[in-house]
């Protein structure tokens, strides 16, 4: 699950790492308006955070 607003509802994604330390995420569904700079936030099913980083 993952996130990029802070009031949005976590979304099923997949994350695939790539090079120098940089991760792919993709969401299952379309999610509106990502912008470089924002941040992402990555989440168990039970709502526990578990990673994020900023996106590119």
């Amino acid at each position: 699950m993952a996130k990029v607003r802070y009031r949005a509802e976590p979304a099923k994604a997949t994350i695939y790492p790539i090079e120098n330390k940089t991760i792919k995420v993709e969401f299952e569904k379309p999610q509106r308006a990502i912008t470089p700079g924002q941040s992402v936030v990555f989440y168990t099913e039970d709502d526990i955070v578990i990673g994020g980083g900023k996106i590119i």
